[in-house]
């Protein structure tokens, strides 16, 4: 079947499918099959990381993972196809787009493939922040080789066609750091996603704090360490969260602005 096809050339020979890309050649019908295939295989891994706590925790987490990953690379959607008509692209938002969900595709598979392991854990440790801090683990190795097979697209695409080298790589990365700051905001917003078994079951979790906050906690807990040199609140590493929007600006100029 076509849409069979376009998956197998995905995992198997992704410069073959970022050609037919470029040319045009796949369809709305691939487009929606590579959405549908990387919601299911995302609501399966959130599954079974909300298991962790109840079955309504599975269901939660099971609608949260699809709307988190998608939902970043929607709303990021328009600034990289804006950075790219900036450096003179030829291809089209929805060309963008697919070159887009194939990285989301590979992240979402993997993570179907590494829900094996989390179920292991799920069912033989009873330790939260252990499970909380594999999940992040997890999430984020496979979206760095999801990132990998994105920039492989935007390279085999030619997405930004009239930026050299340098340019092309300052421009990719500011873009991968809006993308690594708005999944980390939205993602500590949707939390829980594994769920406290300590604690009822609710859809979010309000809070004032952010993920670089909540993840040095997680470490406290499950290492037994102690944060005494910043008092109780390290309140400095919310700071960093600036630092990304920083860099944004900072590689985006430098980006547009350097001659090709």
């Amino acid at each position: 079947m076509e849409n069979s096809i376009s998956v197998c050339q995905l995992l198997r020979e992704p410069d073959a499918f970022f050609e037919r890309v470029r040319r045009g050649q796949v369809t709305q019908t691939q487009t929606i099959w590579l959405a549908v295939l990387s919601a299911l295989c995302l609501a399966v891994f959130g599954s079974v990381v909300g298991l962790a706590h109840s079955p309504w925790q599975a269901i939660s987490s099971a609608l949260k993972m699809p709307a988190l990953v998608m939902g970043v690379g929607l709303l990021c959607l328009p600034a990289l196809y804006l950075f790219s008509l900036a450096v003179g692209t030829r291809l089209s938002m929805t060309q963008v787009a697919a070159v887009l969900l194939a990285g989301v595709s590979v992240t979402s598979v993997l993570l179907l493939g590494l829900a094996p392991v989390i179920v292991v854990f799920v069912f033989t440790s009873s330790n939260y922040a252990f499970l909380q801090l594999l999940a992040v683990v997890s999430v984020a190795v496979t979206a760095c080789i999801g990132l990998y097979y994105l920039w492989r697209g935007v390279e085999h695409v030619k997405l930004f066609e009239r930026a050299n080298s340098g340019s092309r790589r300052l421009m990719m990365g500011a873009w991968c750091t809006l993308y690594a700051f708005v999944g980390s905001q939205i993602g500590w917003r949707l939390s829980p996603l594994v769920g406290d078994p300590s604690q009822p079951f609710f859809w979010l979790q309000p809070s004032h704090d952010n993920l670089y906050v909540d993840v040095v906690h997680a470490l406290e807990s499950a290492l037994g360490w102690q944060v005494t040199a910043f008092g109780s609140q390290p309140m400095w590493l919310g700071g960093l969260c600036f630092l990304p929007l920083v860099l944004l600006v900072v590689s985006a100029g430098l980006a547009t602005f350097e001659e090709a």
